[in-house]
Protein backbone atom coordinates (compact mmCIF):
# COMPACT_ATOMS: atom_id res chain seq x y z
CA UNK A 1 0.00 0.00 0.00
CA UNK A 2 1.50 3.66 -0.94
CA UNK A 3 2.96 5.55 1.86
CA UNK A 4 0.70 8.21 0.56
CA UNK A 5 -2.54 7.05 1.91
CA UNK A 6 -1.36 7.70 5.51
CA UNK A 7 0.04 11.01 4.78
CA UNK A 8 -0.82 13.97 7.29
CA UNK A 9 -2.44 15.91 4.41
CA UNK A 10 -4.74 13.08 3.77
CA UNK A 11 -7.33 12.99 6.38
CA UNK A 12 -8.12 9.70 7.80
CA UNK A 13 -11.10 8.66 10.73
CA UNK A 14 -10.90 5.64 12.23
CA UNK A 15 -13.91 3.90 13.87
CA UNK A 16 -14.43 0.40 15.74
CA UNK A 17 -17.90 -1.83 15.04
CA UNK A 18 -20.10 -1.95 17.62
CA UNK A 19 -23.25 -4.53 18.23
CA UNK A 20 -25.90 -3.56 15.65
CA UNK A 21 -23.18 -3.16 13.14
CA UNK A 22 -23.54 0.90 12.47
CA UNK A 23 -21.09 3.27 11.95
CA UNK A 24 -21.29 6.83 12.02
CA UNK A 25 -18.60 9.84 10.82
CA UNK A 26 -16.97 11.59 13.80
CA UNK A 27 -18.44 14.65 14.41
CA UNK A 28 -15.39 16.97 14.54
CA UNK A 29 -14.23 15.57 10.62
CA UNK A 30 -17.68 15.97 9.60
CA UNK A 31 -17.43 19.45 10.41
CA UNK A 32 -13.81 19.54 9.64
CA UNK A 33 -13.79 18.14 5.94
CA UNK A 34 -16.99 17.35 5.24
CA UNK A 35 -19.53 20.25 6.17
CA UNK A 36 -19.12 22.23 2.81
CA UNK A 37 -19.64 19.77 0.77
CA UNK A 38 -22.38 20.01 -1.69
CA UNK A 39 -24.03 16.66 -1.08
CA UNK A 40 -23.03 14.97 1.69
CA UNK A 41 -26.33 12.72 2.06
CA UNK A 42 -24.51 10.18 0.26
CA UNK A 43 -20.97 8.90 -0.35
CA UNK A 44 -18.76 6.05 -2.22
CA UNK A 45 -16.43 3.50 -0.11
CA UNK A 46 -13.97 1.84 -2.42
CA UNK A 47 -11.79 -1.31 -1.15
CA UNK A 48 -9.85 -3.66 -3.89
CA UNK A 49 -11.15 -1.89 -6.59
CA UNK A 50 -14.83 -1.84 -6.38
CA UNK A 51 -17.09 0.44 -5.06
CA UNK A 52 -20.37 0.59 -2.52
CA UNK A 53 -22.77 3.57 -2.51
CA UNK A 54 -24.40 4.54 0.71
CA UNK A 55 -26.96 7.07 2.32
CA UNK A 56 -25.78 9.22 5.02
CA UNK A 57 -28.17 10.31 7.63
CA UNK A 58 -26.86 12.41 10.69
CA UNK A 59 -23.33 11.39 10.00
CA UNK A 60 -24.72 7.53 9.95
CA UNK A 61 -23.79 5.35 7.26
CA UNK A 62 -27.09 3.83 6.16
CA UNK A 63 -28.87 2.43 2.97
CA UNK A 64 -25.96 0.38 1.45
CA UNK A 65 -23.80 0.19 4.49
CA UNK A 66 -25.02 -3.76 5.12
CA UNK A 67 -23.79 -4.84 1.73
CA UNK A 68 -20.17 -3.08 2.24
CA UNK A 69 -20.33 -4.86 5.92
CA UNK A 70 -21.57 -7.93 4.14
CA UNK A 71 -19.11 -8.48 1.23
CA UNK A 72 -16.27 -7.73 3.71
CA UNK A 73 -17.62 -9.91 6.93
CA UNK A 74 -17.05 -7.81 9.22
CA UNK A 75 -17.70 -8.30 12.95
CA UNK A 76 -18.05 -6.55 16.26
CA UNK A 77 -14.54 -4.98 17.23
CA UNK A 78 -13.19 -4.61 13.88
CA UNK A 79 -11.75 -1.46 13.29
CA UNK A 80 -12.25 0.35 9.95
CA UNK A 81 -10.19 3.44 9.05
CA UNK A 82 -11.45 5.70 6.30
CA UNK A 83 -8.65 7.43 3.96
CA UNK A 84 -10.66 10.46 2.61
CA UNK A 85 -10.35 11.27 -1.51
CA UNK A 86 -12.48 14.27 -1.60
CA UNK A 87 -16.30 14.54 -3.40
CA UNK A 88 -17.43 12.11 -0.61
CA UNK A 89 -15.42 9.07 -1.76
CA UNK A 90 -13.62 7.09 1.27
CA UNK A 91 -11.18 4.35 0.78
CA UNK A 92 -11.58 1.90 3.52
CA UNK A 93 -9.39 -0.95 5.64
CA UNK A 94 -10.48 -3.14 7.66
CA UNK A 95 -8.52 -4.45 10.70
CA UNK A 96 -9.57 -7.24 12.68
CA UNK A 97 -9.27 -7.55 16.45
CA UNK A 98 -5.78 -8.96 16.04
CA UNK A 99 -4.87 -5.56 15.03
CA UNK A 100 -3.76 -6.63 11.94
CA UNK A 101 -5.23 -5.61 8.04
CA UNK A 102 -7.27 -8.13 6.97
CA UNK A 103 -7.11 -9.41 3.48
CA UNK A 104 -10.05 -9.93 0.70
CA UNK A 105 -7.71 -11.39 -2.49
CA UNK A 106 -11.08 -12.53 -3.67
CA UNK A 107 -12.93 -9.61 -3.65
CA UNK A 108 -12.52 -8.02 -6.86
CA UNK A 109 -13.00 -11.18 -8.66
CA UNK A 110 -15.34 -13.77 -6.63
CA UNK A 111 -18.65 -14.95 -7.58
CA UNK A 112 -20.89 -13.86 -5.02
CA UNK A 113 -23.98 -15.72 -3.10
CA UNK A 114 -27.26 -15.27 -3.81
CA UNK A 115 -28.47 -11.97 -2.08
CA UNK A 116 -30.99 -13.72 -0.17
CA UNK A 117 -28.96 -16.71 1.24
CA UNK A 118 -25.99 -13.38 2.12
CA UNK A 119 -28.72 -11.65 3.62
CA UNK A 120 -29.55 -14.52 6.13
CA UNK A 121 -26.00 -15.04 7.43
CA UNK A 122 -25.52 -11.61 8.04
CA UNK A 123 -29.41 -11.28 9.35
CA UNK A 124 -28.15 -14.13 11.72
CA UNK A 125 -24.98 -12.99 13.21
CA UNK A 126 -25.92 -9.35 13.95
CA UNK A 127 -29.23 -10.38 15.41
CA UNK A 128 -27.08 -12.49 17.73
CA UNK A 129 -24.38 -9.87 18.62
CA UNK A 130 -26.83 -7.67 20.07
CA UNK A 131 -29.41 -10.23 22.00
CA UNK A 132 -25.85 -11.49 23.77
CA UNK A 133 -25.60 -9.39 27.00
CA UNK A 134 -22.47 -7.78 27.11
CA UNK A 135 -20.14 -8.22 30.29
CA UNK A 136 -19.53 -4.86 32.55
CA UNK A 137 -19.02 -2.84 35.46
CA UNK A 138 -19.70 0.41 37.03
CA UNK A 139 -17.68 2.58 38.75
CA UNK A 140 -17.83 5.36 40.82
CA UNK A 141 -14.91 8.29 40.73
CA UNK A 142 -13.07 8.91 43.28
CA UNK A 143 -11.00 11.49 44.42
CA UNK A 144 -8.22 9.56 44.04
CA UNK A 145 -8.87 8.04 40.69
CA UNK A 146 -9.39 11.98 39.41
CA UNK A 147 -6.09 12.63 40.59
CA UNK A 148 -3.60 9.62 38.87
CA UNK A 149 -6.55 9.67 36.00
CA UNK A 150 -6.47 6.26 36.46
CA UNK A 151 -9.61 3.57 36.52
CA UNK A 152 -9.14 0.43 38.59
CA UNK A 153 -11.23 -2.52 36.53
CA UNK A 154 -12.55 -4.78 39.15
CA UNK A 155 -9.93 -7.76 39.80
CA UNK A 156 -13.50 -10.31 39.36
CA UNK A 157 -14.37 -8.81 35.86
CA UNK A 158 -10.72 -8.60 34.83
CA UNK A 159 -10.09 -12.28 35.83
CA UNK A 160 -13.58 -13.61 33.92
CA UNK A 161 -12.88 -11.52 30.76
CA UNK A 162 -9.06 -12.10 30.25
CA UNK A 163 -7.75 -8.43 31.33
CA UNK A 164 -5.75 -9.40 33.72
CA UNK A 165 -2.71 -8.16 31.21
CA UNK A 166 -1.25 -4.82 30.40
CA UNK A 167 -2.65 -3.73 25.90
CA UNK A 168 -4.21 -1.56 24.52
CA UNK A 169 -7.86 -0.82 24.52
CA UNK A 170 -10.49 1.82 22.46
CA UNK A 171 -13.52 3.21 24.60
CA UNK A 172 -16.42 4.59 22.30
CA UNK A 173 -18.94 7.02 24.46
CA UNK A 174 -22.40 7.59 23.60
CA UNK A 175 -21.93 9.96 20.93
CA UNK A 176 -19.54 7.33 19.01
CA UNK A 177 -16.53 9.37 19.79
CA UNK A 178 -12.95 6.37 20.22
CA UNK A 179 -10.25 7.21 22.31
CA UNK A 180 -7.60 5.03 22.43
CA UNK A 181 -6.23 3.87 25.97
CA UNK A 182 -3.90 1.35 27.79
CA UNK A 183 -5.00 -1.40 30.24
CA UNK A 184 -1.93 -1.78 32.76
CA UNK A 185 -1.54 -4.72 35.50
CA UNK A 186 0.40 -4.17 38.30
CA UNK A 187 3.04 -6.36 39.93
CA UNK A 188 2.82 -5.45 43.28
CA UNK A 189 -0.75 -6.41 44.22
CA UNK A 190 -2.29 -7.67 40.50
CA UNK A 191 -4.76 -4.75 40.30
CA UNK A 192 -5.80 -4.06 36.45
CA UNK A 193 -6.56 -0.16 35.56
CA UNK A 194 -7.11 2.16 32.55
CA UNK A 195 -4.42 4.19 32.45
CA UNK A 196 -2.72 6.82 29.73
CA UNK A 197 -5.38 8.00 27.83
CA UNK A 198 -8.14 8.08 30.78
CA UNK A 199 -7.71 11.41 31.67
CA UNK A 200 -8.41 12.60 28.17
CA UNK A 201 -11.70 10.36 27.85
CA UNK A 202 -12.54 12.38 31.82
CA UNK A 203 -11.76 15.37 29.75
CA UNK A 204 -13.74 14.67 26.67
CA UNK A 205 -16.95 13.26 28.44
CA UNK A 206 -16.90 15.96 31.54
CA UNK A 207 -16.38 13.55 33.73
CA UNK A 208 -15.77 15.09 37.12
CA UNK A 209 -15.39 13.48 41.40
CA UNK A 210 -18.49 11.51 41.97
CA UNK A 211 -19.56 11.12 38.50
CA UNK A 212 -20.93 7.20 37.71
CA UNK A 213 -19.87 5.29 35.00
CA UNK A 214 -20.95 2.08 33.23
CA UNK A 215 -17.74 0.24 31.04
CA UNK A 216 -19.40 -2.35 28.80
CA UNK A 217 -16.99 -4.60 27.50
CA UNK A 218 -18.38 -4.92 23.76
CA UNK A 219 -14.89 -6.49 21.98
CA UNK A 220 -12.51 -9.06 23.46
CA UNK A 221 -9.88 -9.28 21.39
CA UNK A 222 -6.35 -8.69 21.24
CA UNK A 223 -7.49 -4.73 21.86
CA UNK A 224 -10.40 -4.88 24.07
CA UNK A 225 -13.43 -2.66 23.31
CA UNK A 226 -15.87 -0.49 25.61
CA UNK A 227 -18.69 1.57 25.46
CA UNK A 228 -18.45 3.81 28.05
CA UNK A 229 -21.40 5.45 29.71
CA UNK A 230 -22.09 8.41 32.01
CA UNK A 231 -24.85 7.60 34.52
CA UNK A 232 -26.09 9.07 37.95
CA UNK A 233 -26.00 6.45 40.26
CA UNK A 234 -25.28 2.89 40.05
CA UNK A 235 -29.15 2.14 40.65
CA UNK A 236 -29.29 4.34 37.19
CA UNK A 237 -27.18 2.43 35.30
CA UNK A 238 -28.95 -0.50 35.89
CA UNK A 239 -31.56 1.08 33.36
CA UNK A 240 -29.28 0.69 30.63
CA UNK A 241 -29.44 -1.97 27.99
CA UNK A 242 -27.50 -5.02 29.07
CA UNK A 243 -27.32 -3.65 32.75
CA UNK A 244 -28.50 -6.68 34.23
CA UNK A 245 -28.07 -10.35 34.97
CA UNK A 246 -24.82 -11.99 36.15
CA UNK A 247 -22.48 -10.23 33.75
CA UNK A 248 -22.66 -6.65 36.25
CA UNK A 249 -20.18 -5.78 38.39
CA UNK A 250 -19.92 -3.05 40.46
CA UNK A 251 -16.63 -1.44 41.17
CA UNK A 252 -14.91 -1.70 44.52
CA UNK A 253 -13.53 1.76 46.26
CA UNK A 254 -10.65 3.18 44.26
CA UNK A 255 -7.56 2.40 46.03
CA UNK A 256 -4.96 5.52 46.71
CA UNK A 257 -1.84 5.04 44.00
Amino acid sequence: MSNALFSPTIPHFFQPLLPGFHLSIPLSFFKDYLKGQINCESAVLRSYGRTWSVKIRDRRFEDGWQDFARDHDLHVGDFLVFRYGGNMVFDVVVFDTSACQRQYPLLATQTQQPAKEIGKQHEKRTSTSVTLESPHFVSNLTLESMKSFRLNIPRKFARSNDLDRSCETVLVDEQGRSWMASIRLKDSDGQVYIGRGWRNICIGNSLGLKDCVKLELIGNGITPIFKLYKVASDSDAKKLPNCSGSNAVVQEDQPEF
